[in-house]
């Protein structure tokens, strides 16, 4: 079984990941590249199936994560596949995912020193 170590190292690799594959890219390369798309949403899945399985121990001590949201996006991608706003993705990519990854090594740096 998978410990809060893991999981947040699993959310941080996930973020590590997505921060590269939008490296030098633009919204329109999101448009255009499926394989860029798939990239992107399989690594934000990732990161919502970690999310949701972190202690609520942790989550308590961290409020200001939006644990429920990222696990609520993990349902959006996983349920509207063929609906998914790719502006929102694109923005989760580029601003949330710096921000939540942030936030998680400082939780990794606090209780797992």
């Amino acid at each position: 079984m998978r410990d809060d170590s893991l999981r947040l190292h699993d959310i941080l690799n996930a973020a590590d990941l997505i921060q590269n594959f939008i490296h030098g890219k633009a919204r329109e390369d999101l448009a255009k590249d499926k394989l860029l798309q798939s990239a992107i949403l399989h690594q934000l899945y990732l990161i919502g199936e970690a999310a949701a399985k972190v202690s609520s121990n942790i989550k308590d001590s961290y409020p200001s994560v939006p644990w429920k949201s990222i696990n609520g996006f993990r349902n959006y991608i996983a349920h509207e596949n063929f609906s998914l706003d790719l502006d929102i993705i694109w923005e989760t990519a580029l601003k949330d995912i710096p921000t939540l990854k942030a936030q998680i090594e400082d939780i990794v740096n606090r209780e797992f020193p």
